[in-house]
């Protein structure tokens, strides 16, 4: 991700601190599945799952490859930060 990108990143509501780990440890491990992140991050897989659909609705992650039930997850290289369902009109 470009550095303007992580200034966006930050300015997103909504974003908890598990959203901000996964991003982390994406950034730090290129790829992973849910279950090394759970496993890292001291959470459950339900967690993770949730975070992970949460993030990659907001185009923020993306799915690399899935080899059986194992889905390996990436930080999108060109993200665009819009979040699904929550536009409010003035």
């Amino acid at each position: 991700m470009q550095s303007d990108n992580y200034v966006k990143l930050a300015e997103q509501k909504g974003l908890t601190t598990y959203h901000y780990k996964v991003i982390l440890y994406l950034l730090g491990k290129k790829e992973a599945t849910q279950s090394e992140m759970a496993h890292e991050l001291e959470t459950t897989k339900q967690n993770i799952n949730k975070m992970c659909k949460e993030l990659e609705s907001m185009n923020v992650i993306e799915k690399k490859r899935i080899e059986g039930r194992n889905i390996f997850w990436i930080l999108n290289p060109t993200p665009t930060f819009e979040i699904k369902g929550q536009t409010k009109c003035i």
